[in-house]
């Protein structure tokens, strides 16, 4: 059997879950079948011979992207009828795309991205039959693309055909294209099946290499100014408020008065710029950009505390679970913990109100001044570790493309 992983979507960012996700899914999937992949070069994937790798153009810079055109939603609707439904741009001419698809012959087809649905339809107009799986990273299901015409729901409506009357409507198109929809977490499972039956949920699921070099550890310390006894907060991802909220994180961070304690901001994005603006007067606060994956471990055992303080995220982040991996007591805004942990059986989960920044301080102080608390959050982590292994969740993608479509 042939299987093809789709992800357009990277080509805006050459990290995240989503792009991060794609790999795991081309690698982890030989297992069973004759795997291929269709997207962009990530720090977690490059090229061999079933990589179909697209080309990025520089037109998609954070520069354009913060810039303020981008917010017009005139011309963003002139850019998805003609760019998007007509995959320009996508890094390849969509005919030589096509037989090269044609030559792949996919069996099955996953998609990790919304735009993706406009790829899939054009290959199936030009006569290639395969099974077809989405995968809501984007968490288009819930009420993140509430307007018809936003950022989240342009592709959404646009990929459906400009006839969706609402994005209600268009939601039912999208999800009802596909032959099976996969959600991250029991919230989005709900929001997928009242729009339609042909959805399951897969846990994300991730397994990690623990740092060992002490030597490698020492240097990162003395690279950001850390000194061995000082409390490490971590924060991985990126830096998009929109989603990640990072500013509650920096103001409640900021009301802390120990200067024994630090916060690590790793990870890039469009509003990189305002959160430097907002903790410049504090120099506890270090960003690093985007660190490479192979020292992504080492940044773990730096921290002592991991916090994701999202309005949302699609089940529960990459990022978190290699905190939970690397035993770190973890703290998630409570968005983000409905979203994706209240059904998990592994104990209660320190959590914080989204838009407070006193109750996430407090949360904060509570893990640094309480070895009890600190205690528990660790045995917590250890237990999400292991309902969340990237093994399960390889198995339970394979028994999905093994499905026979109903």
């Amino acid at each position: 059997m042939k299987v093809v992983i789709v992800d357009l979507g990277s080509r805006l960012n050459k990290v995240g879950g989503q792009a991060r996700i794609a790999a795991i899914l081309y690698r982890g999937l030989k297992r069973f079948f004759d795997t291929y992949y269709v997207g962009y070069e990530t720090e977690y994937l490059g090229g061999d011979k079933n990589t179909v790798l697209l080309e990025r153009g520089t037109v998609l810079s954070l520069s354009l992207r913060k810039n303020r055109f981008s917010e017009n939603w005139a011309l963003r609707l002139g850019y998805n009828l003609v760019v998007v439904r007509n995959l320009l741009g996508i890094g390849m001419n969509r005919g030589e795309l096509l037989q090269k698809m044609r030559a792949i012959r996919p069996d099955v087809v996953v998609a990790n991205s919304v735009q993706d649905i406009v790829l899939l339809k054009y290959l199936k107009r030009n006569g290639l039959e395969f099974k077809t799986v989405y995968i809501d990273h984007n968490s288009i299901s819930t009420s993140i693309a509430s307007g018809y015409l936003s950022k989240e729901a342009m592709p959404l409506t646009i990929g459906c055909g400009i006839t969706a009357y609402s994005v209600a409507d268009a939601k039912r198109k999208f999800f009802n294209f596909f032959d099976v929809n996969v959600a991250l977490s029991p919230a989005q499972f709900n929001s997928i099946k009242a729009l339609t039956n042909k959805v399951t949920v897969i846990l994300n699921g991730i397994d990690v290499k623990i740092a060992k070099n002490a030597d490698a550890l020492s240097r990162l310390r003395l690279k950001y100014g850390f000194k061995s006894n000082n409390f490490v907060v971590l924060y991985v991802g990126r830096l998009f408020e929109r989603q990640k909220n990072i500013s509650t994180l920096i103001k409640a961070f900021k009301t802390i008065d120990n200067r024994n304690i630090r916060l690590l901001i790793v990870g890039d994005g469009p509003s990189r710029q305002e959160y430097t603006k907002l903790a410049k007067d504090d120099n506890r606060i270090v960003f690093t950009g985007n660190i490479e994956d192979r020292l992504m471990s080492y940044i773990y055992r730096l921290a002592d505390l991991f916090v994701l303080p999202s309005f949302w995220e699609a089940g529960l982040s990459l990022t978190a679970l290699e905190a939970a991996a690397n035993s770190l007591p973890i703290i998630l805004s409570k968005n983000v913990y409905v979203a994706g942990l209240r059904d998990s059986e592994v104990g209660e989960v320190l959590s914080f109100n989204t838009n407070s920044k006193e109750d996430l301080a407090n949360k904060i102080s509570l893990v640094y001044k309480s070895k009890k608390i600190r205690d528990y959050a660790v045995l917590v982590s250890k237990k999400l570790a292991r309902k969340f292994n990237e093994n399960s969740m390889l198995l339970q993608y394979r028994d999905l493309i093994l499905k026979p479509k109903t």
